[in-house]
């Protein structure tokens, strides 16, 4: 009581109360205590239609600059005792509304800025609740205190109603009291596909450490790939320059592809090789070549030798243009067009890639029995016009990436009947749902392509085709339904590598969340997908719907991802999350887009799904639930192993350490081991401990981690370490 006598003492003699952080209560049906009523707009704060939560909601009319004001006289605030603001805001039947967050101190402004820079996807939305939260951490964060919160139009015009609710200012740091992890023994199951621990290339060195399952031969250039004179096509990427591989000796057995499939079977792991549809591969010679010469079709915005100016290297090939002009006979919309194709490429039917798998059959043997099993379908076919514009500048339409990959699929599977097969390779969100046709005219979720379609979205319009035109015995052309998803927004998947703009707090927190557009069927995208007609992504689950109802027995596989750069901590926590969602959703493959670099936090992450003891015993067995009574701030994700023992994940996705309570009641535990990735590096953290009663204590478990624990249960049975780790 007497932190409340010192407070009341306070406001006796006029003076501003301070306040211990713990979190505060805005509003929850109705104003929280110390907060009044101060608003200079239309307002109703007891609403109950739409609610977000509870019975009621506050109405506001935002008009001529009017505001909802909450105000805590004689209460000050200091934004560094406070995580953020969370709030809920709904469009109304409108959505879209101006409006200003504003926090005030006395009769001053502190902080302002738009409301729609903190709301999940950008805008309100019309019929629609959507999360805004302002961190007071980080770069442009609010500093100093407030003791008032106003949400003010911003457009001086009238403007529909919005909606508010559930608004909080989160202390910093967690709740009093551990996090508490459940398993539940008897919940569904499902059986993890060791297949999703893959990655795209990587080192050799790296993939003998770690013994990757799979590793895929993918990405731009090997959409324009020739195997007999091992040979690619470095397309938008750079240039569109054919680049001759390894060294020309004994082709097409050393290729760069056989060695690659050589190399990856030699660890235990299995090749995916891209095969390609888009009906061009690079001329039947190792010399180099390029798309758009500025001899033959005039000057371009850049070539090869003015990329590396001050200092262009010797070998640079200044003819060779990036397809980008000002003007000229051969420029149109600022591109070059009408160039030839035979330029750099041959044609390349369906028979090549029967060709292909024949001479792979030949080098490396049947499928399924150390021969090549797994084949892709191109790379991303609905960005061709963009990727490879020099021999397919037209956006390709949903007939045309099934009828190229279903001829190609099935000339596989004449010669290798165990192929599986692994299409259509979608590049993102947008085609998901419709094709490049219908994104050339502005719109990359509707178009008269997909009109065309019945409205069918095109990956479910696909996999209708898949069971629907089956080949001799009946036959599928496509046993994987192909997708690729990055995370939007400035730094979150940091494709770039870039730990400083990639590890900035506000980036790492939102990284952490947009985990759940995977997941999540009431999180709407904090990126610009959260602004569409499809603002909420719940990838896996949709897309196994999508399976379900289309072609049932389809599996799962997501080729390309990335969430983050290699060295940054919260991107390799993400990256070890990532491998359990994968596994709880029921994913049949996967493959991280690239390999991490060697000694890498990202590294670590798959250390702890195949490596984690140092006798490369592996994360594997059935997903069993497990739950967290904070699952926003500690995700938990059970393993049963066929021996019994359980694996259990958690992730600490906070700025702050936590205490982590792990009930095993009913589980017979006897013993754990352990193991983590955080800040620091890699390292075990306990073994063949006794477990006393029925439950594990983790105390402090650091910020922005990845704990890995094994839980020897009835007979402790054969402990890896003895005495602890070094």
């Amino acid at each position: 009581m007497k932190p409340m006598l010192r407070v009341l003492c306070w406001i006796c003699l006029g003076l501003p109360a301070t306040v211990s952080a713990q979190n505060a209560v805005v509003y929850d049906d109705a104003l929280g205590p110390g907060f009044q009523n101060w608003s200079w707009a239309a307002v109703n704060l007891s609403a109950n239609n739409p609610v977000h939560a509870g019975q009621f909601a506050i109405s506001m009319e935002p008009d001529n600059f009017e505001g909802l004001y909450f105000a805590s006289p004689g209460v000050v605030r200091s934004f560094a005792d406070y995580e953020g603001l969370r709030l809920w805001v709904h469009g109304g039947s409108t959505g879209g509304q101006n409006l200003r967050l504003v926090f005030q101190l006395g009769q001053a402004i502190v902080f302002e800025r738009p409301l729609a820079q903190v709301v999940a996807g950008g805008t309100l939305a019309a019929g629609q609740w959507r999360e805004a939260f302002q961190s007071f951490s980080g770069a442009g964060a609010p500093v100093g205190s407030f003791d008032g919160i106003i949400l003010q139009d911003g457009s001086g015009a009238n403007q529909s109603p919005i909606y508010v609710d559930d608004v909080i200012i989160e202390r910093s740091g967690p709740p009093p009291g551990p996090v508490m992890v459940s398993i539940d023994l008897q919940g569904a199951r499902r059986t993890i596909d060791p297949m999703i621990y893959g990655v795209n290339f990587g080192s050799d060195a790296q993939h003998a450490d770690l013994r990757y399952p799979t590793r895929r031969w993918g990405g731009n250039s090997t959409s324009r790939y020739n195997w007999q004179f091992d040979v690619h096509n470095t397309a938008n990427d750079y240039f569109y320059q054919n680049i001759a591989d390894g060294t020309g000796v004994n082709l097409p057995d050393n290729s760069s592809a056989n060695q690659f499939v050589v190399a990856t079977r030699a660890r235990g792991g299995e090749a995916l090789l891209t095969v390609p549809t888009l009906g061009w591969v690079p001329k039947d010679s190792r010399v180099k070549l390029w798309g758009f010469s500025q001899a033959l079709y005039g000057a371009q915005t850049l070539d090869e030798c003015r990329f590396y100016l001050p200092n262009p290297p010797p070998w640079c090939s200044a003819d060779a243009g990036n397809g980008l002009c000002v003007n000229g006979p051969f420029c149109q919309g600022g591109k070059i067009v009408g160039n030839n194709p035979l330029d750099t490429s041959k044609a390349a039917p369906a028979s090549y890639a029967g060709d292909w798998v024949t001479h792979l059959r030949a080098r490396h043997g049947v499928a399924g029995q150390g021969g090549v099993s797994l084949f892709a379908l191109d790379n991303e076919a609905m960005l061709w016009d963009s990727t490879h514009r020099d021999v397919h500048p037209q956006p390709a339409t949903y007939d045309e990436v099934w009828s190229r990959g279903r001829d190609r699929a099935f000339a596989i599977k004449a010669i290798e009947p165990n192929a599986r097969i692994f299409g259509p390779v979608t590049w993102g969100w947008c085609d998901f749902w419709t094709s490049a046709a219908d994104a050339a005219l502005g719109n990359c979720f509707e178009g008269p392509d997909r009109t065309a379609h019945a409205g069918t979205p095109f990956v479910e319009w696909y996999l209708q085709r898949v069971c629907a035109e089956t080949g001799p015995g009946g036959i599928r052309a496509v046993d994987y339904l192909d997708l690729h998803y990055y995370p939007q927004g400035t730094g979150i998947a940091g494709l770039d590598n870039d730990v400083v703009a990639g590890e900035q707090p506000e980036v790492q927190a939102r990284r952490m969340r947009s985990l759940r557009e995977l997941y999540d069927p009431t999180y709407v995208s904090e990126s610009w997908i959260g602004q569409t007609d499809y603002p909420v992504p719940n990838l896996l689950p949709r897309a196994r719907a999508a399976i379900a109802a289309r072609c049932p027995g389809t599996k799962l596989a997501l080729t390309e991802y990335k969430w983050g750069p290699d060295n940054g901590i919260s991107s390799a926590v993400a990256q070890a999350e990532l491998l359990a969602i994968f596994g709880r959703e029921g994913v049949s493959y996967a493959t991280r887009w690239v390999a991490p670099d060697d000694g890498t936090l990202a590294e670590q992450a798959f250390r702890l799904y195949l490596n984690y003891d140092g006798s490369h015993t592996r994360v594997s067995g059935d997903s069993i639930p497990a739950s967290s009574t904070q699952p926003d701030s500690v995700g938990a994700y059970a393993v049963e192993r066929a021996d019994g023992s359980l694996q259990l994940l958690l992730f600490n996705r906070g700025f702050t350490a936590r205490d982590i309570s792990v009930d095993l009641s009913g589980a017979a535990a006897q013993s754990y081991s352990a193991w983590r990735l955080q800040s620091s590096g890699y390292a075990g953290i306990a073994a063949a401990l006794p477990i006393a009663g029925s439950s594990i204590q983790l105390s402090q478990v650091p910020a922005l981690s990845a704990t890995l624990l094994v839980i020897q249960r009835g007979a402790p049975g054969d402990a890896v370490f003895a005495n602890g780790f070094e």
